[in-house]
């Protein structure tokens, strides 16, 4: 099963996903959070994700918790253990 099939995700594509080079992926790089978007997979988390770099790839989880997650640098996995998860408990 793939992310896309939650109507959550989105993938960015330009170029054939040469999204790297580009001010839009600069952009959204650094303003998805305020739209409630996290890069899904980011570069040097790939031993956490199980996927490689994704730049492309976006995710919407809330604005509160995009922002979360950008300020702190987790991936998601990471936030959800560390933060969701516990509250869950309580």
């Amino acid at each position: 099963h793939s992310e896309h099939h939650t109507g959550l995700a989105v993938d960015v594509v330009i170029n054939d996903y040469s999204v790297l080079d580009t001010k839009e992926y600069q952009w959204y790089k650094d303003r998805a959070h305020e739209y409630g978007f996290i890069i899904r997979y980011p570069e040097g988390k790939e031993n956490i994700t199980g996927y490689k770099y994704e730049p492309w790839h976006l995710r919407y989880v809330s604005p509160e918790i995009a922002k979360e997650v950008y300020n702190s640098g987790l991936t998601y996995e990471e936030y959800y253990v560390t933060v969701i998860e516990p509250n869950m408990q309580k």
